[in-house]
């Protein structure tokens, strides 16, 4: 999948130069950028790497799920070969389009203003979707009145909020996992039903899905769905009839839209048929279905779970990029990522410096060097320190001299990313 900063529409455009690749589609004479790793964790420079070798190519097809190529400083410009090329094509042209809806999130920024309001919106949300869901489990019917105006107020406060609003769905400070998964998963799906300019109808029934997805939830052992340890085959398939058990309650409502509960069922199943819980594959899976399963996969992959720690940012979009075309759709997943950004504005980081910092805002033409706000360590945490555009911080030629060296999840390291970046907007 091409990168691209808005840089222009030049030859030199970064959706022209740098591409993100699976290691094993590296050649000798390939330079490298950025990886799914930190840099401190290989033995190459931070500036990037030459592919000079078999040896130097091995590493990164044992360490790495994804990296990027830069063209522009490459000995060898091979790209490699597809059979996606008019997909590709498309795509590549909509990232070089600074007006597209791909490239909403790229060159923006978190301010006090949308970012209180995107708090207040979210926490309304929150509140009318845990009511939803808690409705749903005592009485047994679905008030789907009020689930069409969650996304309905949702898809407003993204069009106002937007950076705010996805911001948001990575702050995991709830202990009701089944609603907050409900509801950032209906907000990431409105934002990538729009990206992939379907109508308007069609996007916020994307985001009704999303919101439903997991209700057959409701119906199983909590005891099974909260258990720390691994899953015994028979509790696993336990698990599994969540899927068919949330598709026969949609399908009962006759206010829901058949494709609504289709997703209620598909959303594990996967292109290469490996999915639950009929094996469908390909074509046989709704486009609503494959959706949802990328948003579903990103939510839950960087949340706290009973049985696993929360994962960053990087790290799901790399399992989605790994799985592209065999677990997710390709394009899905690819649009996905350009979308959401390696670096997005409220991602806590640690730059090659050691500092720990949080993204504040997006460089259009220098994406791999936002606008961060640096992390001071005290007695009792982080505060909030100054504001650094690292674009801006060179050395005698000219080359940078901090960049992000890791993404961290939310809550590494004991930081609470929320309070501390609301302080510092207050400033």
């Amino acid at each position: 999948m091409d990168v691209s900063s808005k840089s222009g529409h030049g030859a030199d455009s970064m959706w022209q130069t740098e591409l993100i690749v699976h290691p094993s589609d590296l050649e000798i004479g390939h330079f490298i950028i950025r990886l799914d790793i930190p840099w401190l964790e290989t033995p190459f420079p931070l500036q990037g790497v030459l592919v000079d070798s078999k040896k130097t190519r091995d590493w990164f097809i044992e360490h790495c799920q994804w990296v990027v190529i830069d063209y522009s400083r490459s000995p060898n410009k091979l790209r490699p070969s597809t059979n996606r090329v008019s997909q590709s094509a498309v795509l590549a042209a909509h990232q070089a389009d600074p007006n597209h809806p791909i490239n909403a999130l790229r060159g923006s920024r978190l301010d006090a203003e949308s970012v209180g309001a995107a708090l207040k919106a979210y926490s309304l949300l929150d509140t009318q979707s845990r009511r939803l869901i808690k409705s749903f489990a005592d009485r047994g019917a679905i008030e789907v009145k009020t689930a069409e105006k969650v996304v309905g107020e949702l898809s407003g406060y993204l069009e106002r909020n937007l950076a705010a609003m996805i911001w948001l769905t990575r702050i995991k400070d709830r202990d009701d996992y089944t609603a907050q998964h409900s509801i950032n998963c209906a907000i990431l799906a409105l934002g990538l039903a729009h990206v992939l300019e379907w109508s308007t109808e069609r996007v916020e029934r994307a985001g009704l899905a999303a919101l439903l997805h997991d209700l057959g939830n409701v119906n199983l052992d909590l005891a099974i769905l909260n258990k720390p340890g691994r899953l015994t085959v028979a509790e696993y398939q336990h698990v599994k009839t969540h899927t068919t058990i949330g598709y026969q309650l949609l399908s009962d409502e006759p206010d829901v839209h058949p494709d609504i509960a289709r997703v209620a069922l598909e959303h594990h199943e996967r292109p290469d048929g490996l999915g639950y819980p009929d094996g469908k594959q390909g074509d046989e899976i709704d486009p609503l279905s494959l959706l949802v399963s990328v948003v579903d996969v990103y939510d839950a992959v960087t949340s706290q779970r009973v049985y696993r720690p929360a994962r960053s940012h990087h790290d799901a979009l790399g399992i989605l990029w790994r799985g592209r075309g065999r677990k997710f759709d390709r394009n899905m997943v690819e649009t996905f990522i350009h979308f959401m950004g390696w670096v997005a504005p409220g991602t806590l980081v640690r730059l090659s410096n050691g500092d720990l910092a949080i993204v504040e805002e997006t460089n259009i033409v220098h994406g791999f060097y936002p606008i961060v706000r640096k992390l001071i360590p005290g007695n009792v945490g982080y505060r909030a320190g100054e504001r650094i555009d690292l674009s801006e911080l060179k050395d005698a030629e000219g080359k940078p001299r901090v960049k992000i060296a890791e993404v961290l999840p939310d809550g590494a390291q004991g930081v609470k990313v929320k309070s501390l970046l609301v302080s510092a907007l207050e400033e």
